[in-house]
């Protein structure tokens, strides 16, 4: 059955309701209407992905306020990764048991077009059965200025070369005010949707994220949330919404972390965000603590393993190796039973 036939019994909330429910709501309560409905779609259900990291590159002309992670071309510390590497990483990791590779980078206009293409392509070549999730829609629309190519042409040619999923960073928050702070020169809120409404036309499955816990307002959450909500409507694309809590690390944006402030953002995107179905709370960027308690917010998943993710650790996450064995017993320490599957939720 559909998530929407789930769901067409219940009265769909409104802006009104999601912003009292965020800033007047008991945590407790909201966590409660969440967790029955995750239970009604996914019933005890926790899913996980023995997944790895590759990125490519940390020079990034975007120089974001909030990124602990980017460097300037020539600065002490940038790195651009060739074919060649990402194959020799590539083929480390399947032998170490993953079974997916999600590859991101910054935004480098001096990298020509081909480039992407040979790294899917050295995925693929280390390992068919790898599914290759790659690139955020910042980074296709950055291949389309550089190779002339309509975008719908660039998300094609990377599907032929082995993209399997986008994730679904650089949403950040969409209100552009906001944006314009935190990070003034990547895609616009509009530009970012856009994007991915072609991705989902050409037949490509990604997440959506939301970047909260710095300088934006409830407001502007309840907003992000209803405009994913209304794309979602119209593509279907969107398989997990992906809440990404802000940690300053070496940016001078201030951080409002708060745990009650986590399990009132996962609920409610779960309330609100009724035509999506998951809720992915990765295991990178809360820690399995809060994760064990956020799958009883709403959440169904904990992400994956994500060996060598490099971005959030710079932010001040930590590093941490996990195991196959660490997620289940994550999942099921938690009361729920887990179950492997890949970014596409295939089991």
């Amino acid at each position: 059955m559909d998530i929407l036939e789930k769901r067409a019994d219940t009265k769909r909330i409104g802006r009104d309701e999601a912003l009292d429910m965020l800033i007047n709501g008991n945590p407790i309560e909201m966590g409660r209407r969440a967790d029955a409905v995750r239970r009604q779609l996914h019933g005890t259900k926790s899913h996980y992905a023995i997944n790895a990291a590759i990125t490519y590159s940390n020079i990034c002309e975007a120089l974001c306020p909030i990124c602990s992670f980017s460097r300037k071309e020539g600065q002490d510390g940038a790195y651009l990764l060739s074919a060649d590497d990402v194959y020799e990483s590539a083929k480390k990791l399947s032998e170490k048991g993953a079974e997916e590779i999600h590859i991101i980078g910054g935004m480098y206009s001096k990298l020509p077009y081909e480039y992407y293409l040979d790294i899917v392509k050295a995925v693929k070549r280390a390992d068919p059965k790898l599914n290759a999730v790659t690139f955020t829609v910042s980074e296709c629309v950055l291949m389309s200025r550089v190779s002339g190519k309509p975008l719908d042409d660039v998300i094609k040619e990377l599907m032929s070369a082995g993209t399997g999923a986008l994730p679904g960073g650089g949403a950040e928050i969409f209100d552009d005010a906001i944006r314009a702070k935190i990070s003034p020169n990547k895609l616009t809120a509009d530009e970012w949707l856009g994007a991915m409404r072609t991705a989902h036309n050409c037949g490509l499955k990604t997440n959506a994220t939301m970047l909260y816990g710095h300088i934006e307002t409830p407001e502007s959450i309840v907003d992000h949330l209803l405009r994913l909500r209304n794309l979602q409507d119209e593509t279907g694309g969107f398989k997990a919404f992906v809440p990404l809590p802000f940690r300053k690390g070496a940016s001078d944006i201030s951080s409002k972390a708060s745990g009650v402030y986590d399990l009132k953002i996962c609920a409610l995107a779960r309330l609100l965000l009724d035509n999506f179905p998951h809720i992915r709370v990765p295991i990178t960027h809360f820690g399995d603590r809060l994760a064990q308690i956020l799958l009883n917010f709403g959440a169904d998943d904990i992400g994956g393993t994500h060996w060598q993710e490099e971005v959030a650790v710079a932010a001040g996450a930590t590093r941490t190796e996990r195991t196959e064995e660490f997620m289940r017993r994550t999942i099921i320490g938690a009361g729920f039973e887990p179950v492997k599957v890949n970014s596409n939720y295939a089991v």
